[in-house]
């Protein structure tokens, strides 16, 4: 597999998008592209949970017996079963064609981030989510990682998630590449509130979002990607 790879940091927080395999990444949890219905039968998604085990399955269904089928942006976590993962969180990403596709990744993304920074988790690997069967182009869901990751770290002085890994495949990586470019990555800060307290979530569980992490659309954000 191709050595591709950019680092970004970020004070003393890091970045990382490279070309490799997303159960091999040194983290603590990592992100499985899900389907609303937390029905793992298919794609990357397949392959994350055969290797984890059948009770990553049976506790997904039970995410959807009690919050019901999950809408795009949202993001839960389960147990990681037979992973060397703290838990394994299933982002549901938007498929083309229903949307605003841009904008319901980065509240996926930006779930992802705070379900992390709910439980102490320091470090997490993504694959790129809604790029593979759901066919959302890479260049929409590079930019929506972009703005999602940003927005996480500028509004955060302090944060114990200190590494973020995306890891794609090499047909993947020159988007990312231009959407994370040097020059894109200005010196702005948001006055942005925290959204979370720091309080102890379940092992399995879900993080809302309240408006102001919802709306990422300000005119700061968009000044990035001129």
């Amino acid at each position: 597999m191709s050595e591709q790879s950019m680092q970004f940091l970020f004070g003393d927080r890091e970045l990382r998008v490279h070309v490799s395999d997303l159960l091999k990444a040194p983290v603590d949890v990592i992100v499985n592209p899900a389907n609303g219905g937390l029905y793992h039968g298919g794609g990357l998604a397949a392959i994350i949970v055969q290797a984890a085990g059948e009770q990553v399955q049976i506790d997904s269904d039970k995410l959807v017996r009690e919050y019901g089928v999950l809408e795009s942006g949202m993001a839960v976590f389960t147990e990681a079963g037979d992973l060397p993962y703290k838990a394994i969180i299933h982002a549901v990403g938007p498929m083309m064609g229903e949307g605003n596709e841009q904008h319901k990744l980065e509240q996926a993304v930006l779930r992802s981030l705070l379900l992390c920074e709910a439980n102490d988790w320091k470090s997490i690997a993504f694959p790129a989510v809604s790029a593979g069967i759901f066919r959302v182009p890479i260049e929409i869901c590079a930019q929506a990682f972009f703005r999602a990751i940003t927005h996480f770290w500028d509004a955060r002085q302090e944060c114990a998630l200190e590494k973020i890994m995306i890891c794609l495949t090499e047909k993947h990586f020159q988007a990312f590449f231009e959407a994370f470019r040097e020059d894109a990555i200005a010196d702005i800060r948001a006055d942005i509130p925290k959204a979370l307290p720091d309080s102890a979530e379940p092992l399995i569980g879900y993080v809302d979002l309240d408006e102001t992490e919802v709306n990422l659309g300000n005119d700061v954000i968009k000044d990035w990607f001129k």
